[in-house]
């Protein structure tokens, strides 16, 4: 088993940057403190040189030695050291708790190793100012830097007890939250082996809070339920192929042995001639299926060119016209001129055809079938409406599912796939079908493009 699971990577990775975010800050702000510090110890340097030279100018050595022994007076001797060298290289005076080495490197302000005398004697680090006075006297300053060194320490030691503490609360509730990371994971996961092994696909991840968990659980609850129906389409569809092809098959069968057993030409021809038209149905069936399957997978290639809606309704119009007559039917149409989409002429045709078929189909004799087409703002709307029977509120949305039929004894002519072939091939063109009740008293589907 890994022990390194994505909540346990993910709480180390977090205390690392956590760590070297803190390492960075706290070495930002340590060099910032010290620097202002030694900034500050070498103006007060400065500020000595400054009075010192002041006091030499105008009142000579005297005034020089006045000035050292005033300022150790106010300022007290053990922290400071003072040392006035002739230009001979002779220590002329020397005052103050620090006591400089016999010679002092370099020039300008330093870091120097001293001795402290008084009370607490033993070594310190000082900062060390050295500058001629006109005439060759040379004086050195310097200032004990213990306290600047104790506030850097009591910095140090802050941090890392800061630091140790707010690692252990973030470790803590790093933990806290991988174990919660974790558990919903876990959760995801049984569903998972759940609907793996009992292939039941109506159970569904609970939906908690208002975090990416949830809104991935209510994507994971939509993605099954889809596959619910996905599956149940399926097996409807499967009883429904089953149930649509075993009457013919049966009668294919029927007539084939009757042909073989009565040996006749005429009757083997009649035989023919029916099976034909079995195999054709069931031909379509499978085709419609086909046509089906690409249209929903966007396997389908449109062909698409700017198409004169208004010149094409009409022409379905013109063209079903004939048919209604049959049937003692009024077709009519009210086409707004000018409009447009881009589109299959073909697929197009095929999907009117299949909803003017069914309002031949169910209107009876004596009624209305009306085709209207509008602008609607960014879009052409198709409205065919008629006077028949009507479709059942809970009936609009599934008749556009595979094998869905009103007439449920399935008497009428027909595979339930028209309405499912019309509803794929307007979405492919990027428009929308539903099915509503007509002013007409029957049904009226309402079909939306998209206007060139």
């Amino acid at each position: 088993m890994n022990v390194l699971t994505a909540p346990v990577r993910l709480v180390l990775g977090f205390l690392a940057l956590y760590i070297l975010a803190s390492v960075l800050i706290f070495g930002y702000l340590y060099s910032q403190l010290s620097a202002a510090l030694i900034t500050q110890i070498d103006k007060a340097l400065l500020d000595q040189q400054r009075l010192l030279v002041m006091r030499y100018h105008d009142y000579g050595r005297a005034g020089l030695r006045r000035a050292i022994e005033n300022q150790i007076a106010s300022r007290g001797r053990g922290e400071w050291a003072y040392r006035i060298v002739d230009a001979e290289g002779k220590v002329a005076f020397e005052a103050g708790g620090l006591v400089l080495p016999q010679t002092v490197p370099g020039k300008g302000v330093r870091d120097v190793e001293v001795d402290r005398v008084g009370p607490s004697p033993g070594k310190r680090r000082a900062r060390v100012l050295s500058f001629a006075l006109p005439g060759g006297p040379k004086v050195f300053i310097g200032i004990d830097t213990r306290q600047a060194g104790e506030l850097m320490q009591g910095f140090r030691h802050a941090f890392m007890r800061t630091g140790i503490l707010v690692v252990l609360l973030g470790a803590a509730a790093s933990l806290w939250f991988a174990r919660r990371f974790q558990g919903r994971i876990e959760a995801f996961s049984q569903l998972a082996r759940r609907i793996v092994k009992s292939g039941d696909l109506s159970s569904r991840m609970p939906v908690q809070g208002n975090d990416e968990f949830a809104t991935l659980a209510l994507n994971v609850n939509a993605m099954l339920e889809r596959i619910e129906r996905l599956v149940q389409g399926i097996r409807q569809v499967s009883d429904n192929i089953a149930h649509d092809l075993r009457s013919p098959l049966t009668r294919l069968r029927a007539d084939v042995e009757v042909a073989l057993q009565q040996n006749d030409p005429a009757t083997d021809r009649a035989t023919l001639e029916r099976v034909l038209s079995e195999l054709g149905g069931m031909q379509t069936i499978f085709n419609s299926l086909l046509s089906l399957g690409q249209a929903e997978a966007g396997g389908m290639r449109l062909k698409r060119k700017r198409l004169d809606l208004s010149a094409f309704l009409a022409e379905m119009v013109d063209l079903y016209s004939p048919s209604a007559e049959e049937r003692e039917l009024e077709l009519a149409g009210e086409i707004a001129p000018g409009l447009a989409v881009f589109g299959d002429r073909q697929l197009l045709a095929q999907a009117l055809s299949n909803l003017l078929d069914n309002a031949l189909k169910y209107v009876p004799a004596g009624g209305t079938i009306l085709l209207r087409a509008a602008r609607a703002g960014s879009a052409v709307e198709i409205l065919l409406e008629d006077s028949g029977p009507g479709i059942a509120p809970e009936m609009r949305e599934k008749i556009f599912e595979r094998f869905t039929r009103i007439d449920p004894s399935r008497t009428l002519p027909g595979t339930g796939l028209g309405l499912a072939l019309v509803k794929a091939f307007v979405e492919l063109h990027g428009g929308s079908v539903r099915a509503a009740e007509s002013a007409l008293g029957g049904a009226a589907f309402k079909v939306e493009l998209p206007a060139a």
